[in-house]
């Protein structure tokens, strides 16, 4: 992952490999922030959540990628703000938090972490933009085409009430655009999953 070698031996010898299955859930809001997660396979799923437990998708971590929230709280010693789902099977490398500053003696290091912060804000932007200025049946299009991009399938194991829960709206309002959207010939509803016909919008 990293071609400056004697970085490579560091994160070998200091990282700890874990390995997750779809839905665990990494990290929670409040959970002070001990390892750094950088994603060898599979992806994570990142959550914002307010005071009343109400959520909203932001964005995806894929392989190669670390976690921008984490950096900034390893580096501002604050704890998470953000939920981590792992979204499909994954296999991560835990870089204990004190490595954090440690590493930046490296260029290579300092690029990760400035190239991690530069993408998630971008990202941060677009969720911004998306809530901001589009309807919500074009929201539910962009999150069910987030995810399936994630995993790399067509078929989305996902309740109408997770995504009503992660689009922060009311089930019934999902279920009903859902339809519209099977209507329409974009997905297939079946029981427990959502198939995507295309991704095309």
């Amino acid at each position: 992952m990293f071609k400056t070698e004697e970085l490579a031996m560091a994160v070998e010898r200091e990282g700890i490999r874990r390995k997750l299955s779809a839905g665990e859930v990494l990290m929670t809001v409040g959970d002070t922030i001990s390892h750094i997660p950088i994603v060898l396979s599979g992806s994570l799923r990142i959550l914002a959540q307010n005071a009343h437990g109400q959520e909203r998708f932001l964005y995806h971590i894929m392989p190669g990628e670390s976690c921008a929230m984490s950096l900034n709280c390893c580096s501002g010693m604050q704890p998470s703000p953000v939920v981590a789902i792992v979204e499909e099977d994954a296999e991560l490398v835990m870089i204990p938090a004190r490595f954090m500053e440690e590493w930046m003696v490296y260029p290579e290091w300092r690029r990760f972490v400035s190239d991690t912060q530069n993408q998630r804000f971008n990202e941060l932007l677009e969720t911004i933009e998306v809530v901001a200025f589009t309807r919500l049946d074009e929201q539910l299009w962009t999150y069910l085409v987030k995810r399936a991009q994630a995993t790399g399938e067509h078929t989305l194991k996902v309740t109408h009430q997770e995504i009503a829960q992660e689009l922060n709206s009311p089930r019934e309002v999902i279920t009903r655009l859902l339809h519209q959207l099977a209507q329409r010939g974009k997905v297939k509803l079946s029981r427990g999953s959502i198939t995507l016909v295309s991704t095309v919008a």
